[in-house]
């Protein structure tokens, strides 16, 4: 068996970037997952590191949009939401100036990816007590338990 998956939780770095290729919308957007550690001074540091994602909607057997984008990025995400993402680590190769060059991606598509919100920072005029919380995978609306998919 075969496997590849990646899980990062964090901010989003910017508002989605949503487009449609041929008929199906598609999501970019990056996560900013924080590292906070004591270097060997004893002094606190904090590593960003950036995570480039790329979400696929799919379509339900009747062709309407049953999708990740449609139902959750779309309507809920924006800059500063916390989100918890699983999905395929991607690494695409491409030439800049004669260049080759690689970048990494998180790809949600398919039945074993998934898009939680987890909360959300205040919008202008929010009291910042408000969360958005959505347990709906990018699964096609399957919820899964983490742990029943653990094979040990």
């Amino acid at each position: 068996m075969n496997i590849a998956e990646i899980t990062v939780s964090g901010n989003l770095g910017s508002a989605p970037e949503i487009k449609e290729v041929n008929g199906t919308k598609v999501a970019n957007f990056s996560i900013a997952v924080n590292e906070n550690y004591r270097d060997k001074s004893g002094e606190r540091q904090s590593k960003t590191h950036w995570y480039n994602v790329e979400a696929w909607d799919g379509k339900s057997k009747d062709g309407k949009a049953s999708g990740v984008v449609t139902n959750i990025i779309e309507p809920h995400l924006n800059v500063g939401s916390t989100v918890y993402v699983r999905g395929f680590p991607q690494i695409d190769t491409y030439e800049q100036e004669g260049v080759q060059k690689k970048a990494f991606k998180i790809k949600i598509a398919g039945m074993s990816s998934q898009i939680r919100l987890a909360g959300s920072k205040p919008q202008d005029g929010a009291n910042g007590t408000s969360q958005v919380k959505s347990k709906t995978p990018a699964n096609g609306g399957k919820d899964t338990d983490l742990d029943d998919e653990i094979p040990f």
